[in-house]
């Protein structure tokens, strides 16, 4: 018996070393046994833009790593081009510049290390790039997010907010305008040079307009009863608006520049002229949210309450009132197709009406939606969906072409459609 002691002893090291091996080359990054890379590089992303896709990845230790090798496949390629040499083991990023906008491009970036080049698995990622900027107030993380053309990835992250509810975008520079409104502030954001200016000291601002001819941004300071123009770097702009009884919609018409104001809390919808002098005030039950047709000169006004949505001609008429909507909230004009798209939150829908108010299509399955906005090139809708935390992106005929899920609470969304 005790002559078996050793040996035994020795076994137990032996299956003591081997374990520690089969550690130490599981942990090994480029192993295919890693549970965390499956042997190809770490965090590997295709983030698209306009013309370009940046890729990106996490580091990893660079013993015996030689580095990185990316390849590149479309539709017109037959098979994977390589479109890199070797890059230097600390790099982490690359950017495809040059590219064309609509056509999805698919990667594979390798690990090349020492005395093995090459090495499988890849990772593998899809992007498709295009002039479109998405902006969603995400108000569950407090966070403003910039989304990918394509809508697969988040390619910015502005945090540190309170409860972001609404976002709005200037069309000719692309600052981005959004309410925290729990916190009392508006922020604006300039995505080419970074910086931020916040509009602090407001009671609750909620609903946006942006001002493209004055760089400037309209906000509805909803329990104060005040709507306020600032400028971009947070300046009030002449004499507010005052009293209009919580003003929680508004909207710039592109013809003449008038003001139209949802009035909440006194249920009517008002117009001012350019100068801020009345034009009209008129009764209308529960207005939530205004938009305005630029080609046929009329705005649509939806009504949570009544369930109800209104096209008012510019004398202030009411001309058609549609009943039977499931809570409508947001809505967006597509002028150039005279489409005019409806959030209905108790439905979880959308409803896209022509300007007759006849139904052109619905797109089902969108918990909670409450807030679209449409690319007027392509006829595109961008909607978020709080219910089930997504943003989703939706073709000119009603497919829903790409859902981005995982988010907190996302509430507002717009659209830069890119420069011309």
């Amino acid at each position: 018996m005790r002559a078996r002691l050793p040996l035994l002893a020795a076994l137990a090291v032996t299956l003591v070393t081997l374990a520690a091996c089969s550690r130490r080359e599981r942990a090994n990054p480029f192993d295919p046994g890693n549970p965390d890379t499956r042997g190809a590089p770490p965090g590997f992303v295709a983030l698209a833009a306009d013309g370009r896709i940046d890729l990106r990845w996490d580091p990893v230790p660079t013993g015996g790593l030689t580095g990185y090798r990316l390849y590149r496949k479309t539709p017109i390629d037959t098979g994977y081009i390589a479109i890199t040499t070797v890059l230097a083991p600390d790099r982490v990023s690359y950017a495809d510049v040059g590219l064309q906008n609509g056509l999805d491009h698919a990667y594979r970036l390798f690990f090349v290390l020492a005395g093995r080049g090459e090495t499988a698995p890849a990772a593998e990622d899809v992007a498709t790039p295009g002039p479109q900027r998405p902006w969603v107030a995400e108000a569950g993380a407090g966070r403003l997010l910039g989304i990918t053309p394509d809508g697969r990835r988040i390619r910015i992250i502005h945090s540190g907010f309170d409860r972001p509810t609404v976002v709005a975008v200037d069309s000719v520079t692309g600052r981005v305008w959004f309410s925290d409104s729990f916190a009392g502030r508006v922020t604006s954001f300039d995505p080419g040079s970074g910086a931020v200016v916040n509009i602090p000291g407001l009671v609750s601002p909620g609903a946006l307009a942006a001002e493209p001819l004055r760089q400037s941004v309209w906000v509805c300071d909803e329990q104060n009863d005040v709507v306020q123009e600032f400028s971009a770097s947070g300046t009030p702009l002449g004499s507010p608006i005052e009293p209009v009884l919580t003003p929680i919609g508004i909207a710039i018409a592109a013809w003449d520049r008038s003001l139209w104001i949802c009035e909440r809390g006194a249920d009517r919808l008002r117009r001012y002229a350019a100068d801020r002098s009345l034009i009209w005030s008129i009764p209308l039950a529960g207005p939530s949210r205004v938009a305005t047709d630029s080609v046929a000169q009329r705005a649509w006004v939806t009504s949570f309450e009544t369930g109800q949505v209104y096209r008012i001609a510019p004398s202030g008429t009411v001309e058609l009132t549609l009943p039977g909507f499931g809570g409508p909230i947001g809505l967006a004009v597509d002028a150039r197709r005279g489409h005019i798209w409806i959030t209905e939150a108790l439905a979880d829908q959308i409803t896209v009406i022509d300007r007759s108010g006849a139904v052109v299509f619905r797109v089902p399955g969108l918990s909670e939606t409450r807030d679209v906005a449409v690319d007027r090139e392509t006829g595109e809708a961008w909607a978020v969906a709080p219910g089930s935390g997504e943003v989703v992106r939706i073709a000119s005929d009603g497919r829903v072409v790409r859902r981005l899920s995982g988010l907190n609470g996302p509430f507002g969304v717009a659209l830069d459609p890119g420069r011309p």
